[in-house]
């Protein structure tokens, strides 16, 4: 069975800060985008990964996508409230400003075959590409929230 590990990199300089088990966007202001995290997914105790795909299975109230626009074949959409974009290098430019490519909507079955998932390519065989998250609760959001990304993935 694979073992994952969520590695998280400093947005400036791209340098590993460490592992983690929880995605902390720190507090945001209504109406606008938090600042870009950047993680990859690091897998163990298997030779090669497949399909890597990323969902939103809560949103905790907020509002994932009113209308997908421009919908691209990694499956992100050009408008959104839950940013997501990956690089097979580390890019700077995506970490400078809120990200312009977001989920489609809400994964409602909890699937990996969701059409409101993300596909992640791969850097290596058991490393994913740099993955960069952002999210633009709206105005009228207020207090604390906590919602749930899900990964989904084939192995041998």
């Amino acid at each position: 069975m694979p073992t994952l590990t969520i590695q998280e990199f400093n947005p400036s300089s791209g340098s590993l800060l460490g592992n983690i088990s929880v995605l902390s966007y720190g507090k945001i202001t209504s109406g606008t985008h938090s600042r870009v995290l950047c993680i990859s997914i690091a897998f163990s105790d298997v030779t090669n990964i497949g399909s890597l795909k990323i969902g939103i299975i809560s949103s905790a109230g907020l509002i994932v996508n009113n209308s997908p626009t421009d919908i691209a074949p990694d499956g992100t959409s050009s408008s959104g409230y839950f940013g997501i974009e990956s690089s097979a290098t580390w890019d700077s430019t995506k970490t400078a400003s809120p990200l312009t490519r977001h989920f489609c909507g809400l994964n409602t079955s909890i699937s990996a075959s969701d059409p409101n998932n993300v596909s992640i390519p791969m850097r290596t065989q058991t490393l994913s590409n740099y993955i960069y998250l952002d999210i633009n609760p709206s105005s009228s959001m207020s207090g604390n929230s906590t919602g749930s990304y899900k990964v989904w993935f084939d192995y041998n």
